[in-house]
């Protein structure tokens, strides 16, 4: 580095000209992605990182450049844990844990005594970091968090015009426009985000029945309710009269299924729902797609979330009414599945069929299978019944080793049932053992409930010889929700 540019380091008043780019800037994405450069190029990093903090405080991943291990990055940092708190009242760079300062370090980014993000520097290009460089880093983070902070205020008031007066969505054009950065930042930092439809399939009913007041107000409350569940990155638009669309940052498909969840519960508790369902019934279908997973553009994420939807129209769960059909009794839904509530189509990827313990068995193993074969998916796997200690499943995991760090391991598998002798085999990673002995239930029937980021499958059979398989996804998480709801249960 030359002298020049050594004076121009250590002098944070001379860094007069990139405080004016970065604090003219309202754009946030701009602004991280200015930030980085700035900072690269005063201290002369050949590596950066940069940290923002969400609504709820969290320092969030926001952009990385150089020569850095996008692995080695976290993608969210509590600040309030060690060695990141305090930080805002001390303003000053930090060695970077495991590293001399003079090789990494970091620096807060604090606005008005609030910690608003967090910057990596490391790896020189040359020499070692100094006093100077420090000082310059400061400087530049002094200037970015004022920026985010202004940036955030004016996306605020520019979201106040841009709303639908009579539901408070945004409108479409804005959400597209909103998307489009999302899928830059997705496919530039490697980051998740899901899609939602939300879709009243009977809005020219609802209208007609419930009058034209009462069901403007439940339109108001339902997006109400929606909005109590998402959170301020979260953006949901309206489309036209029947149909939203919900954009989820940072939410992979997993974290889209629960937040479905939260939002139709949610919607079933508004008390003007419940008004306009006394005239008529309120159908509400959600579907949700992933990027990358589902697709990596706008359209390929609709095809998916529209066939979600249509999925969830023509699911046994609409046909038979099962939503709130013995809300918390997962064995009375087994029962009327297994004993025949109602006529299956031909058309549903459900069937009533014969029981048989050689084929429980071969789906365990094939569950295991499944789970081998994309040991990264998400999944959740619940298989109930006596004699679990002996479960074909027990044995048919896959290795931890194939799978990874049992830290590490995205799918959980959970055996429920009465103790029946000690397990065969030593415990691995993926399995708990919940032991119900005190639950007769179990010992007349058994059950397997498979829900992963590529769909679902369940499995009822009673001591009658009768069962029932699907691989109805909507049914699926119903079933799903019943038993943790029975048992208490960690949910997704």
């Amino acid at each position: 580095m030359s002298g020049d540019q050594q004076a121009l380091s250590a002098d944070p008043s001379q860094h007069l000209g990139d405080a004016l780019k970065i604090l003219g800037t309202l754009d946030l994405e701009k602004v991280q992605e200015l930030a980085l450069q700035v900072l690269a190029r005063v201290t002369d990093a050949q590596g950066t990182a940069l940290w923002i903090a969400d609504e709820r405080g969290a320092l969030t991943l926001r952009g990385y450049r150089g020569v850095v291990e996008r692995e080695a990055l976290a993608a969210r940092i509590d600040p309030h844990a060690q060695p990141w708190a305090g930080m805002a009242s001390r303003p000053a760079a930090h060695p970077a844990p495991g590293a001399r300062a003079d090789e990494a370090f970091y620096v807060p980014l604090v606005a008005d005594e609030e910690l608003v993000g967090l910057a990596l520097l490391a790896d020189r290009a040359r020499g070692r970091f100094g006093g100077e460089e420090q000082a310059a880093a400061l400087a530049v983070a002094d200037y970015t968090a004022v920026a985010v902070r202004n940036a955030r205020r004016f996306q605020a008031l520019e979201r106040v015009g841009l709303r639908d007066r009579e539901t408070g969505a945004y409108n479409l054009a804005y959400f597209v426009d909103y998307a489009g950065k999302e899928f830059y930042k997705a496919r530039r930092y490697s980051r998740a985000f899901s899609l939602v439809i939300i879709s009243i399939d009977n809005v020219d009913q609802l209208r007609r029945t419930g009058g034209r007041d009462l069901y403007r107000k439940a339109m108001r409350d339902l997006v109400g309710a929606v909005s109590r569940v998402i959170r301020d990155a979260d953006i949901l638009a309206k489309v036209s009269e029947s149909e939203y669309y919900l954009l989820l940052p940072e939410t992979d498909p997993f974290g889209a299924q629960l937040f479905l969840r939260r939002a139709a519960e949610e919607i079933k508790g508004e008390a003007s729902i419940k008004q306009l369902e006394e005239q008529a019934p309120v159908l509400v279908s959600m579907g949700a797609a992933a990027f990358p997973r589902d697709g990596e553009d706008f359209d390929e994420l609709l095809h998916w979330s529209r066939r979600r939807v249509e999925a969830q129209q023509g699911s046994l769960v609409r046909r038979l009414q099962l939503a709130d059909y013995g809300r918390t009794d997962f064995w009375e839904l087994c029962d009327l599945l297994i004993a025949g509530a109602g006529r299956i189509p031909e058309t549903s990827p459900s069937a009533r069929l014969p029981a048989d313990a050689e084929a429980f068995a071969a789906i365990q193993r094939e569950v295991a299978r499944e789970l081998s074969r994309d040991p990264r998916a998400r999944g959740l796997v619940y298989v109930g019944g006596p004699g679990l200690a002996r479960a074909p499943l027990r044995a048919a995991l896959p290795a931890v080793e194939a799978t990874g760090r049992a830290g590490d391991l995205p799918a959980h598998v959970f055996l429920l049932g009465p103790r029946g002798g000690a397990p065969q085999s030593s415990p691995h990673a993926q399995l708990t053992d919940v032991w119900l002995d005190g639950d007769k239930r179990l010992g007349g029937h058994q059950f397997l409930l498979y829900l992963s980021e590529q769909g679902g499958y369940a499995w009822l059979g009673n001591v009658h010889g009768r069962a029932f398989q699907t691989s109805d996804v909507p049914l699926v998480d119903l079933l799903v929700q019943h038993l943790q709801a029975l048992y208490d249960l960690q949910p997704l």
